[in-house]
């Protein structure tokens, strides 16, 4: 293929720089966090999952994100819906009673209760749910192609092109990712905190800039939108957020619950509903039809 004389391929050396980058990063983190006393503790715990969901759901902001995601993604009733990484149901079950036929990945035991618990209350009773991570299930236990793919906020994969490459392969329609455009909250704390309380660097997460680039090394050119600001978690007391992060960080000695205590005594502001952090979050819509294989 002949190259326009002002244009060079992408990317310049290595075609792959990406993806690495992406796994790399991913892999740092699990790495620094299995060396931790309390890795994997923060969603393992009921009472974590059900202050933090619970908590967002009876919100408008988090009421007025979801409306927002639906949408953008405007996904005809009838559809095959694939949800991965489903959560609680926050997007499987208002499209399950839209009258999709919705699949859903959930790999945690307590999201998926809270998932089942949400369907019940909702009256709905049609939502399959496939207890894996995406990197464990096979595509043909998902029947058949899907006319739209969802992972928000799911991206947990360290092989990421796999699990794109999957996406792709049991999707006929669209495919639509949700991840951090900047750092959420929990990141940029960990920034600040870790080699504190660690005593190494927090090496970060991926943001939405490189999945974009991911996409095009694979050979998909992906259609991406800025989402609405996050409004940030308000805490009804400094000791709460001590009390989150202590387990979110993976500390285990009073010196730890220390550090916390008095960076968030520094950095936290008051508000007329209680305490948060300050700082934007703001979330990245990537979408593309299906039309061609990807690039390995």
């Amino acid at each position: 293929m002949t190259m326009h004389p002002y244009r060079e391929p992408f990317p310049l050396k290595n075609p792959r720089y990406w993806r690495e980058r992406w796994q790399q990063q991913k892999c740092s983190r699990s790495r620094i966090t299995r060396d931790c006393a309390n890795s994997g503790n923060y969603w393992s715990c009921e009472k974590n999952v059900k202050d933090i969901y619970g908590k967002s759901r009876r919100s408008a902001s988090w009421n007025s994100k979801v409306e927002s995601q639906l949408t953008e993604m405007d996904v005809p009733p009838g559809s095959r819906v694939l949800d991965i990484g489903a959560g609680t149901g926050t997007l499987a079950i208002p499209l399950a009673a839209k009258g999709c036929q919705v699949t859903a990945i959930e790999p945690s035991d307590l999201m998926m209760q809270g998932l089942l618990q949400n369907q019940k209350n909702a009256g709905i009773s049609d939502i399959v749910v496939i207890p894996k991570r995406w990197e464990e299930v096979n595509p043909e236990e998902l029947g058949g192609p899907f006319d739209v793919v969802i992972a928000s906020y799911s991206l947990t994969m360290t092989d990421i092109s796999g699990a794109l490459t999957k996406m792709q392969g049991c999707c006929t329609g669209t495919i639509h990712l949700f991840w951090f455009l900047t750092p959420p909250s929990w990141v940029r704390v960990s920034y600040d905190l870790w080699p504190q309380l660690h005593g190494r660097e927090y090496t970060g997460e991926p943001l939405a800039d490189c999945l974009w680039h991911i996409l095009c090394e694979m050979g998909i050119y992906a259609d991406i939108r800025v989402e609405q600001k996050k409004q940030p978690i308000l805490y009804r007391a400094i000791d709460d957020a001590v009390r989150e992060y202590y387990q979110r960080l993976n500390c285990f000695t009073p010196a730890q619950e220390q550090i916390l205590y008095d960076y968030f005594q520094r950095n936290l502001l008051q508000s007329a509903g209680g305490y948060h952090l300050p700082g934007d979050s703001i979330g990245a819509h990537i979408r593309w039809k299906t039309c061609a294989n990807p690039t390995q």
